[in-house]
């Protein structure tokens, strides 16, 4: 790898002495010629990159991708596929080129009329908010082999911005695909003003140059091969850690916060229709907090999430009218939240409509409209944040999915507000509790029922998951849990709780049979203990993925704070003599935390024992885990210990 950057300098030098220049194709062909499988062993393909944006003084203009993307392994071979993406309400993509580069220099060039589908792409992964405009251009390339470099020329044009008179964009320098080299152009007017900023950044991959041209500025930048970011599950996203930069004509949030405001408030218009739902919604309730769970389930359960209308100003972020999604019983996730903010408030209950970037956090240095998701938050008595609520989680008894919690969010103000982070749930709010009864009789089986209460992410996704089982299902589940308990239990008879019912956590009760619970080896008996078995909770095993590696290369994160609690009743003959209980070590390290208690009772025929786990922190840094993983290590044993006794 160092050997072939050193190569790579040399080409780069002798090719022009102008630092940020244009890589023509022959100087690509050139480098990417010299690229060999074994100088990027973890990489299936390495690229060179030229971006060109030329604007106007409202930040519109064209933007040219000039791409060459080198296949590196049979598996980036299947990868034969290029796509376009456009929102035909913002910009228009032309396909200039599509050719296969051979390694012997020979060019295979396609049509794009003829070789690209057109197909509509309302989500993105990328972009949550729904829109009836975005649309993808996609076409398979034939005869792709190792060592073949696809290169694509497409011209964006745009005709509208998502907020008018600016523009935002990305320049990434650590990716998780190796970029061989990248040029990127940014031709504005003087008259727009640029801020630049340089995010977790490292020397000797950027060059920059700047100059004018009459009554233009023309930014340029020249990045050089940085290591590429490999994949790990559970880790950080990679704004946390990688170098990049954030283009930006945005001084403030306050800014976005004022411009997103005057793009809601005239939609929040009500009308007697609705003053008279919401009066009939909260007639019986007493309190603010029954007021805003009778509206919210409403507005979330009787709202249909459907695009009933293709917006005309902002599509995708701009929604409907509050009495229009009120009558046609239709909205998007911006139609939906517009909405339950003009109940609320119809109820006196204090709310503003915000935007969010679900799933990560947008760094606070730079200031962009890079949201993907509308909802709600309410205020407490001083004004401050209080409840956040999604309305498109139909069937979350929460208000807010906890998946949606350490977003980055802007509320809609007039006056103008910050950039904030939706606080994560404390532990205790994803909780899952697990009841074990056991009555051990004299012949060594086992009477046992389990009863298992979930609140937070655990109800969220149980209840997701109840409202599409069948019975037959539902009875499969509940045999397949008891089986974690013993391979030969018996189910006798179980109940679930409606996942329907928002007024109550989800709660499974199962009453089964044990045959030959005790193993018994001479005069000592073994009885297991369940308490201390962790994997009893989904949610256990779910979370602590993130310490399946060996090690890890890069910050890593968590989905959730959460907790545990197993307690365990069991009764014992009265024949069973000289209990002994496992030692089981507490642990109270970086977030995580164990405890045990126990006790015995009715002349030690009874034992309670109750072990608890928990994680009140989400976010670690790579140099935590190998600690973290060797303290979590010893859980392990939790899920084989006995009970040890004589008979």
């Amino acid at each position: 790898m160092k050997k072939f950057i050193l190569a790579l300098l040399v080409i780069i030098s002798v090719s022009s002495l102008v630092i940020a220049k244009y890589i023509d194709y022959d100087i690509a062909f050139q480098m990417l010629s010299e690229v060999k499988s074994s100088d990027f062993p973890e990489a299936d393909q390495i690229s060179i990159e030229n971006t060109q944006i030329y604007l106007d003084e409202h930040c519109l203009g064209t933007y040219k991708y000039d791409s060459y993307r080198k296949i590196l392994t049979e598996k980036a071979k299947r990868w034969n596929t290029v796509r376009f993406w456009y929102n035909s309400m913002y910009d228009t993509v032309i396909v200039n080129q599509i050719e296969i580069i051979k390694p012997d220099g020979k060019r295979v060039s396609f049509e794009p009329d003829e070789i690209l589908k057109l197909t509509q792409n309302a989500f993105m992964k990328s972009a949550n908010i729904y829109s009836e405009t975005r649309w993808t251009l996609t076409g398979e390339l034939p005869d792709l082999n190792v060592d073949d470099i696809i290169h694509t020329v497409q011209t964006r044009i745009s005709h509208n911005t998502g907020m008018e008179d600016n523009f935002f964009d990305r320049i990434s320098v650590e990716h998780y695909s190796p970029v061989l080299k990248e040029y990127y152009e940014l031709n504005l007017p003087k008259s727009i003003k640029l801020n630049i900023h340089h995010i977790n950044e490292k020397d000797g991959f950027v060059e920059f140059a700047q100059r004018e041209d009459e009554d233009r500025k023309i930014y340029c930048w020249d990045i050089d091969c940085a290591p590429h970011i490999i994949y790990e599950p559970n880790m950080e996203n990679d704004d946390k850690f990688a170098y990049y930069i954030m283009l930006t004509t945005v001084d403030n949030w306050k800014d976005i916060s004022r411009w997103y405001y005057s793009l809601v408030a005239p939609h929040l218009e009500t009308d007697d229709e609705m003053k008279a739902k919401v009066d009939e919604l909260i007639a019986d309730a007493k309190t603010k907090e029954e007021k805003i769970s009778k509206i919210f389930y409403w507005t979330a359960q009787k709202i249909r999430y459907l695009g009933v209308d293709k917006e005309k100003n902002r599509p995708g972020l701009e929604p409907h009218d509050v009495t229009y999604t009120f009558s046609t019983r239709g909205g998007v996730c911006r139609d939906k939240a517009a909405l339950l903010v003009a109940m609320f408030r119809l109820a006196g209950i204090p709310s503003d409509p915000i935007l969010i970037s679900a799933g990560y956090q947008l760094n606070p240095v730079a200031p962009v409209m890079w949201f993907n998701h509308a909802i709600t938050v309410t205020y407490d008595e001083n004004g401050k944040p209080e409840y956040f609520f999604d309305p498109t989680s139909e069937n979350t008894k929460d208000y807010l999915p906890q998946y949606e919690e350490d977003s980055s969010y802007i509320i809609a103000s007039e006056q103008g507000d910050t950039l904030r982070i939706i606080p994560i749930s404390p532990c205790s709010r994803n909780n899952t509790t697990i009841n074990i009864n056991i009555d051990v009789d004299k012949n060594k089986n086992a009477n046992c029922s389990v009863k298992i209460v979930y609140s937070g992410l655990g109800d969220t996704f149980i209840r997701s998951r109840l409202m599409r089982m069948t019975p037959e299902k539902k009875k499969e589940m509940i045999e397949q849990k008891i089986a974690t308990i013993h391979a030969l239990a018996e189910l006798i008879d179980y109940t679930i709780t409606d996942p329907n019912n928002k007024n109550e956590n989800i709660s499974i009760y199962t009453h089964f049979t044990i045959p030959n619970y005790v193993e018994e080896q001479g005069n000592f008996i073994f009885i297991p203990l369940e308490a201390s078995k962790l994997s009893l909770s989904f949610i256990y095993g779910y979370q602590l993925n993130a310490f399946q590696l060996s090690e890890r290369k890069y910050p890593f994160k968590l989905p959730n704070t959460f907790s545990v609690n197993i307690i365990e009743d069991i009764k014992l003959p009265s024949s069973f003599v000289n209990i002994s209980l496992p030692e089981i070590h507490s642990i109270d390290y970086k977030g995580f935390s164990l405890t045990k208690e126990h006790n015995f009772r009715e002349d030690n025929t009874r034992l309670i024992f109750s072990c608890s786990f928990s994680v009140d922190r989400i976010h670690f840094r790579q140099e935590d885990f190998l600690p973290l993983k060797a303290e979590l290590g010893r859980l392990e044993q939790l899920e084989k210990l006995y009970i040890i006794g004589q008979k």
